[in-house]
């Protein structure tokens, strides 16, 4: 069902062993992480997902999180029976999903400062966390070697206009937003360095998937500015 809704990324984690600072997130917003054994996380991977929304129409301030949450609870609702459930993502609570996504083998490091998938690179994305009161086998994906390990040219560092990446380090954060901010900045509405990266080029988001989710993500970096 998911899957063929394009969130075709799923894992089950026991809460008995996620990130410390998932606990501390979790009991901040008041919840009690022991009365829910399972944690379900839910992604996508390529455009699969982008052309299932079109389908159902665009509507509302963020359809993407409308479009995940609805095909999230149906699926707890057919294959659950209903399991009581409490979702954390999207919402505001501060979830550490690269660490959720790390430990559920999902992606690499990278020098882009997201994780990179074995299969689909760079081009993947959480949609929605929950935590379900069920006892649920763990389901995660078998790791190999980090795709970045074997790329040698490193074109994502070269291609930056920011020069905002490295090889051996986190990227400059500053640096990266900065250069985005820029009048007629190309990086606005995309990633050149992302777009550079050789992982799962046939699943590179098209224009209309990549200008959205980088036009919400500058909204929001502008918003952070203007309170801090």
């Amino acid at each position: 069902m998911l899957c063929e809704q394009g969130l075709n990324m799923f894992s089950v984690l026991k809460t008995s062993r996620v990130p410390k600072s998932f606990n501390v997130a979790v009991q901040q917003a008041g919840l009690d992480v022991s009365n829910y054994p399972s944690l379900i996380l839910i992604g996508h991977g390529g455009n699969v997902m982008w052309r299932s929304l079109r389908e159902h129409g665009l509507a509302g301030a963020n359809p993407v999180d409308t479009f995940s949450l609805l095909q999230a609870t149906q699926f707890i609702g057919e294959y659950m029976d209903d399991c009581p459930y409490e979702v954390l993502y999207p919402g505001d609570i501060p979830i550490p999903l690269q660490q959720l996504g790390a430990l559920a083998g999902w992606h690499h490091p990278s020098p882009l400062g997201v994780g990179v998938s074995e299969r689909f690179g760079p081009w993947f994305s959480y949609r929605v966390v929950m935590l379900v009161q069920a006892e649920l086998a763990e389901e995660v994906t078998e790791t190999g070697e980090s795709p970045c390990a074997q790329c040698v040219d490193k074109p994502c560092v070269s291609t930056c206009p920011a020069q905002a990446l490295s090889a051996a380090g986190s990227p400059n954060v500053s640096a990266c937003v900065d250069y985005r901010l820029k009048s007629h900045s190309p990086c606005e509405l995309s990633c050149l360095a992302r777009l550079a990266c050789p992982v799962g080029a046939s699943y590179r988001y098209d224009d209309e998937q990549l200008h959205y989710f980088y036009r919400h993500s500058l909204a929001s970096i502008k918003s952070y500015l203007a309170v801090s």
